[in-house]
């Protein structure tokens, strides 16, 4: 490495354009790609620092001053480098900026930031104090360290008005950051705000050997390089879904009261055996409801389908989305909130390999199941005879769906309220309990993430253009409920995004038929997909009287938390997306 590295300093916009050119390269140093993304962090968090504002947020940045610049990154791949920068912050917390030198020897940069900020946090933690590992704490101390200290020694690296001056002056430290001051740089890196707990205090025996600054010559990594490049940068290939070809949307108020007492209650069981037996009835219903034969058609059948603000008993009206032609639906109910959005507007290019790629995501294994006519009960039966209905719900147990929950969750959370300060919470216990849960006091994981990660990836990879383009329709079309719900997903730990923004939680059901059921722990609204090749399969809106003919990558968005629902039999190979939001994101809303 020569003396002297030239990297720009200036603006946030200079800097975004700097994280554009480093995406796009095949080749450059990885070194300056992480301490170019640990800036645009720094950098964001000086703003939000400065700002009068309540709930100053990075997409408030990106909207304020990112949005408005030519071929501006979309804002998902701006807040996928902020994370970015958070990770390689918090690993330069723990086992200092030299380890950045030692992933980017190692080309895992790109790994590095496939891996969850949790996880992450657990391991700068564990580099931090290597004595408190159960198990193999060597892999530090005999492996880890001793690099760290050979390269800091060979490799003496001093950053010089890299890092945004207001950040640094708060921390009390000027312009210039000596990489192989280790007290230094924790002060630095430890002082980022992550939304997470700080990092314990670094043991002093086996960092000892760190603990003076490299006297030698040093290797100055600059703010003078790099800008030069930005012209061509802002003239570089335009990531933004600002392209995505408008949509027709109808939109129709209702008479529908969601506050009336008959919609608020829950009208099916909560015993599982009663509840299959339930549902089979509605099914038959909903299958044989008014079919709708075009929108006027449906304003009609809507004027009469509600009495006083209810459903006209046992009355369905059918919509096959034929009727939308290619458009969208916003039904809303009589005080204007939202009774259902439904959508066919999905571009043919993702439409037609929906099901393809869900198999591929799952190494082509075959996880969908053929289902026929001969797996439900003949109609013809009388479903009243008690020796059918037992044998419905010995199908219907007979024919469990796998359902993969990648969510986030923030339920049972333990909040530290009256908890002592001086203490690090991963070293006190609740006193109630038999064991405290430290995993829960922050934004956790699902079980699904944390043992089905792969499988996670390539479902994030493989349909990051369909969550970006879900997105821009419930921006463009649902502002207001997509306000609501995006606010829940700012500032969380490690300034993670999530890959089904606005949404939080990703739920995949294979071979899917459900019973009624209301999702209470939603927030609000959910939305819903479904994928596959299959006949029927319609999602059912009790209260509202609606039978939703869904196809292969139409989608509804609807109050799940206080709507009863579910889909009917279908004949072929089925599974839908689920994306929705923990309503306990609320109380981290609130801190």
């Amino acid at each position: 490495m020569p003396d002297s590295v030239e990297l720009a300093g200036g603006s946030i916009q200079q800097t975004v354009a700097r994280c554009h050119l480093i995406s796009i390269q095949t080749t450059g140093s990885s070194l300056v790609a992480m301490i170019t993304y640990m800036q645009l962090a720094i950098q964001c968090q000086s703003i939000i620092n400065a700002s009068t504002t309540e709930n100053h947020s990075i997409r408030k940045i990106y909207n304020d001053q990112v949005a408005r610049l030519k071929d501006a990154p979309s804002e998902r791949t701006f807040q996928r480098w902020h994370e970015n920068g958070c990770k390689f912050i918090m690993l330069a917390a723990g086992g200092s900026f030299f380890l950045l030198v030692i992933i980017a020897g190692l080309k895992i940069r790109w790994k590095i930031t496939t891996i969850r900020f949790d996880v992450l946090h657990q391991v700068a933690k564990m580099l931090r104090q290597p004595g408190t590992i159960n198990e193999t704490p060597q892999l530090i101390t005999d492996n880890i360290i001793p690099t760290v200290v050979w390269i800091r020694c060979q490799m003496p690296i001093c950053l010089k008005n890299i890092f945004c001056l207001s950040f640094l002056i708060s921390i009390g430290i000027g312009d210039t950051l000596d990489c192989t001051d280790l007290s230094l740089t924790d002060k630095v890196f430890g002082g980022f705000k992550q939304h997470h707990f700080s990092l314990p205090a670094r043991e002093t025996g086996p960092w000892a050997i760190c603990a003076q600054a490299v006297t030698r010559r040093q290797i100055v990594i600059d703010s003078e390089g790099l800008s030069g490049h930005s012209h061509s940068i802002l003239q570089s290939t335009n990531e933004h879904c600002g392209g995505i070809t408008p949509i027709d949307v109808t939109i129709i108020k209702t008479s529908y009261d969601r506050k009336c007492q008959s919609n608020v209650h829950f009208p099916a069981k909560t015993n599982r055996w009663e509840n299959i037996v339930w549902t089979e009835g509605e099914w038959l219903k909903a299958e044989v409801g008014e079919v709708v034969q075009d929108i006027d058609d449906l304003h009609s059948k809507l004027g009469k389908l509600y009495i006083n603000g209810c459903r006209t008993q046992d009355m369905y009206l059918c919509i096959p989305m034929s009727i939308l032609q290619g458009g969208g639906l916003d039904l809303r109910n009589s005080d204007g909130s939202l009774m259902a959005f439904v959508c066919s507007s999905l571009p043919e290019a993702i439409r037609r390999n929906l099901t393809s790629s869900l198999l591929a995501c799952f190494d082509g294994r075959e996880v969908l199941q053929m289902r026929d006519k001969q797996d439900y009960v003949d109609d013809q039966d009388s479903h009243d005879a008690p020796e059918v209905s037992e044998k419905l719900v010995e199908q219907t147990l007979g024919h469990p769906f796998q359902c993969l929950h990648f969510s986030l969750w923030n339920r049972y959370s333990t909040t530290g309220a009256g908890a002592p300060t001086h203490i690090h919470p991963h070293e006190m216990t609740r006193v109630d309990v038999s064991r405290t849960n430290h995993t829960q006091c922050l934004p956790y994981a699902s079980k699904d993430i944390l043992e089905h990660q792969e499988l996670y990836n390539n479902v994030q990879d493989t349909f990051s253009e369909l969550f970006e383009w879900l997105e821009h329709v419930m921006k463009t079309h649902l502002s207001e409920e997509y306000e609501v719900i995006v606010e829940l997903s700012q500032n969380l730990p490690g300034g993670e995004c999530s890959p089904v923004a606005p949404f939080l939680s990703l739920v995949i059901n294979l071979n899917v038929t459900t019973e009624a059921h209301r999702d209470s722990f939603n927030k609000d609204l959910c939305l819903v997909l479904p994928i596959g090749e299959f006949k029927g399969g319609a999602l059912v809106q009790f209260e509202q009287g609606l039978v939703l003919e869904l196809r292969c990558g139409d989608f509804v968005i609807f109050p799940s938390n206080d709507t009863t629902h579910f889909n009917l039999h279908y004949e072929g190979k089925r599974a839908s997306f689920v994306l929705h939001t923990d309503k306990g994101f609320d109380k981290w809303k609130e801190g």
